[in-house]
């Protein structure tokens, strides 16, 4: 019948995975994803996001990058996708994934109504109280009057002191007396932060201590399971209590695991956390056992993830992956013990000296240490090297990965020898002076 118009094909929408802030260890996340064949759509939360985490981004590897400027915008550009989940990249990402994985309707959303508990350490810790856990002493503060009011009740040093939301140790603060408490809090209050937020509250904080540990979990459906546990081992160095020697992933039959495992469970419960990963920080206090430091509600940042894949059948990458997109392999994991089939450590660098770095970190003999895996330098030649107090000031890192522990035991020997002998070549006093 020649009458009959052709109708244009109805051309389906294309499914995309949504992931808002991809970097840090969601650079893993996204490979992985392009993998298994999925087709990504990333979302930058702010255009004032830090340097280090713009510039790592490859936008060839998503169909579309989108400059979120406010959430009618962002929904109207992602109308026309079918979208398949939101998910959070990286720290800054979190509260845009939360809202918009709630916008869209996705199942796979989180409770939105402890979102901000979610970013918000101080209301998370409150929220961590409610549930009745032990949570840490703490106090919310608009001014440094505000937090030396609550230090003069509380009475006892050290304290700590941090942004509310707070991103890796930036602006973390560890105070001994009300002089530090002043000045950290001038140093933190209206500055603006590297997810591009002005820090307009502190919180201040019992120092817990005890021996620090990472937990990290996967969730799908309101079931949790514990995928990694790492502990960090800090130390005392250029006149610092808080330098971080190395992280060492911990095997799943370690004594404190039940206990850390059912008090994580308790406060990703109490938090609204339904589906995908989280990274934990608790301090695991002589007396008392397990008190959360802090919940991040994404995976394990840096390259955490991409060690546990070395060492595991199943990390965060892939778990994360399979609980937004199916759960199949969530419900074959759930609660199962795992494996270390490897041994692994990450070593950061610690410097003793400050001054005008003549010659690379990384050095040969570091990279033929039996056990050697992956180095990464952040002071070059010509830059200005730090003592090492924190891990804002600490020069590098190396991981080690073996079958054999006491391969690894002796390369951190031979590694921190290094350290000693000749790693750090600093320009002599006097040529710095000229410079």
């Amino acid at each position: 019948d020649n009458n009959t118009i052709d109708m244009p094909a109805t051309v389906e929408p294309q499914a995309v995975l949504v992931i808002v802030d991809p970097f840090s260890s969601g650079r893993f996340l996204v490979d992985y994803a392009l993998e298994k064949g999925s087709k990504l759509v990333c979302v930058k939360s702010s255009l004032q996001l830090a340097p280090y985490f713009l510039n790592s981004l490859i936008p060839e590897k998503y169909v579309e990058v989108i400059d979120h400027v406010d959430m009618e915008t962002t929904i109207a550009t992602l109308a026309k996708y079918t979208v398949k989940a939101v998910i959070a990249g990286s720290e800054p990402g979190v509260e845009l994934a939360d809202q918009l994985a709630t916008e869209l309707e996705m199942p796979t959303a989180n409770a939105i109504e402890y979102s901000c508990a979610r970013r918000d350490k101080f209301k998370m810790n409150e929220r961590v109280r409610e549930h009745g856990l032990r949570a840490v002493r703490q106090c919310e503060c608009y001014t440094a009057d505000d937090a030396l009011t609550w230090v003069r009740s509380y009475n006892k040093y050290p304290v700590v002191v941090k942004p509310t939301c707070s991103l890796g140790t930036d602006g973390v603060f560890f105070c001994n007396n009300e002089a530090e408490v002043q000045a950290a809090c001038d140093k933190t209050l209206g500055k603006v932060n590297p997810a591009g937020q002005v820090n307009e509250r502190v919180v201040i904080q019992e120092y817990l201590c005890g021996q620090e540990w990472v937990v990290d979990t996967i969730s799908y459906n309101g079931r949790h399971h514990l995928t990694d546990m790492w502990k960090y081992v800090k130390e005392t160095h250029n006149g610092s209590k808080f330098v971080y020697m190395s992280t060492t992933p911990q095997p799943y039959d370690c004594l404190e695991r039940e206990k850390l495992q059912n008090y994580v469970f308790g406060c990703i419960t109490a938090l609204g956390i339904r589906y995908g990963p989280t990274h934990c920080e608790v301090m695991w206090l002589p007396d008392e056992g397990p008190v959360l430091v802090e919940v991040n509600s994404r995976m394990h940042g840096a390259l955490g993830p991409h060690i546990a894949s070395l060492t595991k059948d199943h990390s965060q990458i892939d778990l994360t992956y399979d609980v937004y997109t199916s759960g199949d392999i969530f419900q074959e994991v759930c609660g199962k013990p795992w494996n270390l089939n490897r041994k692994a450590m990450w070593l950061n660098f610690v410097s003793p000296k400050d001054g005008v770095l003549k010659s690379s970190l990384e050095i040969d003999q570091i990279r033929s240490l039996p056990s050697y895996h992956t180095m990464m330098a952040s002071v070059q030649p010509g830059q200005r090297l730090q003592k090492t107090v924190d891990l804002m000031s600490c020069p590098g890192f190396i991981i080690l990965i073996h079958d054999d522990a006491e391969v690894i035991a002796k390369d951190i020997k031979t590694f921190r020898q290094l350290e000693r002998t000749h790693l750090y070549n600093i320009e002599d006093d006097e040529s710095v002076l000229s410079a």
